[in-house]
């Protein structure tokens, strides 16, 4: 069985979206994470950054409609190696097999489509809601 992560993790690249021979949605973004210390003077220091792709199918299309290079994610999900070979070089890669995805709002707000509604003046139909979710039923 695959060990199950979460963590918090720096999108450093513009989400891709991909959809399977079936016509089915999945997303990958690159994102990065990496420690903070602090040294023996109270100064914060980076350490060596970890890349990894996070891959996620259920939602794919919120996600890349959702976050930017720069934003914060929070990601559960199994953590696979993947081998590839690129001109003749073996080459691994990790990433993580997302079940969920969230905006951080550790560092900055996440806007949600009813809020941007509000803020505009005028508020949102609760259809007009669900259509901003893709839902058939009002989300709550």
């Amino acid at each position: 069985m695959l060990p199950i992560v979460t963590g918090e993790f720096g999108v450093v690249k513009e989400p891709e979206i991909r959809f399977s021979e079936k016509g089915s949605a999945w997303a990958k973004v690159r994102c990065s994470a990496k420690d903070r210390k602090r040294d023996a003077q109270g100064n914060w220091t980076d350490g060596d950054p970890l890349y990894i792709n996070i891959i996620i199918n259920n939602g794919a299309e919120n996600l890349v409609e959702s976050v930017l290079p720069g934003d914060t994610i929070t990601v559960q999900g199994r953590l696979k190696m993947r081998e590839y070979e690129v001109d003749g070089q073996k080459r691994q890669e990790y990433q993580i097999a997302a079940d969920t995805v969230g905006v951080s709002m550790r560092w900055n707000a996440a806007k949600t489509p009813r809020m941007l509604e509000q803020q505009g003046g005028s508020p949102m139909a609760a259809s007009d809601v669900a259509d901003a979710f893709g839902a058939t039923e009002i989300p709550f």
